[in-house]
């Protein structure tokens, strides 16, 4: 099969989506406006000099036309639908699959009219989609999309590091709590660092918040973590290199995401494999995974009390919570194996070809 990518060449979920198919034996291309990581697949960088997000995907159209026509691939894969799914989608080349990603469908959609023009027009012309979530499929069917047109199948959890954290022990002497989303507003990391000095207080040097991520808000929570005075107990990290970042989750305690909005988060369920207590937000993305003090635990959204109270009950009976790293393990074995999840979507492309 070969297969005509559309997508955000720096992100690393990128990498790994193009790097399957590479890796099965198909011929694989990846049209992209970033220059970023490298992968398995030939790459091509499509140029675009306008200010303007949703103009310079537009612009873009002439030469991804001019890619297919040489490569004449058998498949046309765009991700992110208001993004890239639109420039596919302008291209007017069939068969198109686009990969929604979450905010894509769940947030741009209500931003403006124009938003969710754009986002409908791309899910129009695919005749096929792929959500990682239940409660993202729910999103893209209401935007008029029949349920037979839907894959659902998460990015999932790689078997390999099942392996490097089998028996992993952290450390009895510093109690780390890890966060791994972007510094921007969706993410709301201030709700997570006024928790944290709500747990500070209590356990003062017994106690760690080591927060992953770069974005448009890191200069703000840098200064209100200095502001509360948690210099010493809360530690910023821009975007780690892959081993790095699993070193730090074989060290952490508790997982926690603030995030306002999410479909199934590929950080969440790498957190569940390596035996992580999940402390999420109760949306509906996060509870197709976590059930409140069965597998982890749900705060209300923007509710720094609430997330405070679940981390200290958490520290405070964590000896007691084994269970949730057990019945954890079972549910990604079960539900989030990387190659087998994307098994299912190669299945679904190829069988889409045959059509």
């Amino acid at each position: 099969m070969r297969i005509c990518f559309l997508a955000d060449g720096k992100s690393y979920h990128t990498q790994r989506w193009v790097n399957y198919f590479a890796e099965k034996g198909h011929q694989c291309h990846l049209l992209s406006l970033e220059k970023g990581i490298r992968t398995k697949a030939y790459h091509h960088i499509l140029k675009s000099n306008s200010p303007v997000n949703a103009l310079k995907f537009i612009l873009a159209v002439p030469q991804v036309k001019y890619i297919l026509k040489e490569i004449a691939p058998h498949m046309l894969n765009a991700h992110f639908a208001s993004a890239y799914g639109f420039t596919g989608a302008l291209t007017g080349f069939r068969p198109l699959v686009v990969s929604c990603w979450g905010s894509d469908v769940l947030i741009s959609p209500k931003k403006s009219f124009l938003h969710k023009l754009r986002v409908k027009h791309a899910l129009s012309k695919a005749d096929l989609l792929t959500s990682d979530g239940q409660d993202m499929a729910d999103a893209i069917e209401k935007l008029g999309v029949i349920k037979k047109k839907i894959v659902i199948s998460p990015m999932g959890v790689d078997q390999s590091l099942l392996e490097k954290c089998k028996g992993k022990r952290p450390s009895q002497e510093t109690f780390t709590i890890l966060s791994a989303r972007k510094l921007e507003p969706l993410y709301n990391l201030k709700t997570l660092v006024l928790a944290a000095s709500e747990v500070v207080k209590k356990f003062k040097g017994k106690v760690k918040f080591i927060i992953i991520g770069e974005g448009s808000q890191k200069q703000n929570l840098l200064g209100l973590s200095q502001k509360l005075g948690l210099n010493e107990y809360v530690e910023f990290k821009d975007f780690l290199p892959r081993e790095e970042f699993l070193n730090l989750f074989q060290q952490a305690h508790l997982y926690l995401s603030t995030s306002l909005s999410d479909s199934t988060s590929v950080a969440l369920l790498e957190a569940m494999a390596s035996g992580i207590i999940p402390v999420v937000t109760d949306i509906p993305g996060n509870r197709e995974w976590i059930m409140d003090g069965k597998n982890g635990f749900l705060f209300s959204p923007e509710d720094h009390k609430a997330l405070a109270e679940k981390i200290i009950y958490a520290i405070d009976n964590f000896e007691n919570l084994n269970r949730i790293r057990g019945e954890n393990l079972a549910l990604i074995k079960k539900r989030a194996l990387w190659q087998d999840n994307m098994k299912r979507i190669e299945d679904s492309f190829l069988e889409l070809i045959k059509e």
